[in-house]
């Protein structure tokens, strides 16, 4: 059987634009956002059960998706795979939002030296491990010339440091009755883990798996603020990306 690098060029952009169109095919949906007014303090925990059909529009989930491609392809050495990811990213697009971590003590404040993810960046790696291959780089030239996102419904992202053994919190305004998402990818150097709590403290949602890419979904009762931890469990820092829908 052939290899995806043997493939025509345009079975394989075929494919992929495919799975691109697939991904932003649903419509877009008002969600979360990383500031606003919240309603009045209520009584309870802030989740409900959510819709009988699952959700379609989960941007978060899917660029998830997308950071997990990045591992694979980063593990596999393959540069399709990687090539895949950055056009999940693009067709995603993203609202870059600057965020003030709390929880930090003064001496935390440090950045971990590295460069942040980007759909530039990814395309950088798949070309180096490409080694030339003319079809590979020809699918990174298309994926460079691809249009981004705009409008609602895209991801707001923001990328910081979490120190070894610290948790980075943030507070973060989601709307009720609406699909709430958030989710964390770090720079593979160890373990990270995802919770949120309400505004009365009540945890509604965590993701404590092995890795440093976690998701988190639920269903807020009403508006108002959501507290997010980024706890690393590792002994290194880790450079990551938060984003909420």
């Amino acid at each position: 059987m052939a290899s995806l690098a043997e493939l025509p060029l345009c079975r394989l952009s075929a494919v992929a634009s495919l799975a691109v169109a697939l991904i932003i095919s649903s419509p877009s949906r008002a969600g979360s956002v990383f500031d606003g007014t919240a309603t009045p303090p209520q009584k309870g925990v802030n989740i409900a059960g959510g819709p009988k059909a699952p959700a379609t529009d989960e941007p978060i989930a899917r660029l998830q998706m997308a950071s997990d491609l990045l591992a694979f392809g980063r593990d596999t050495k393959d540069p399709l795979v990687l090539i895949v990811a950055a056009r999940i990213m693009k067709a995603l697009g993203g609202n870059e939002v600057d965020l003030k971590p709390g929880g930090r003590a003064a001496t935390e404040s440090a950045q971990k030296l590295g460069q942040p993810v980007s759909v530039d960046s990814i395309l950088v790696e798949a070309r180096d491990l490409a080694k030339g291959e003319k079809i590979t780089n020809l699918l990174i030239d298309e994926t460079v010339a691809m249009g981004t996102a705009a409008g609602a419904g895209q991801p707001k992202t923001h990328q910081d440091t979490v120190q070894a053994g610290a948790t980075d919190v943030y507070s973060i305004v989601f709307n009720g009755g609406q699909l709430a998402e958030a989710g964390i990818a770090g720079d593979g150097s160890g373990d990270l883990d995802l919770l949120v709590y309400d505004e009365n403290d009540h945890l509604v949602c965590r993701s404590t798996g092995s890795s440093d890419r976690e998701y988190c979904r639920w269903w807020p009762r009403w508006t108002g603020p959501f507290r997010i931890e980024v706890q690393n469990l590792s002994s290194a820092a880790n450079l990551y990306r938060v984003a909420t829908n």
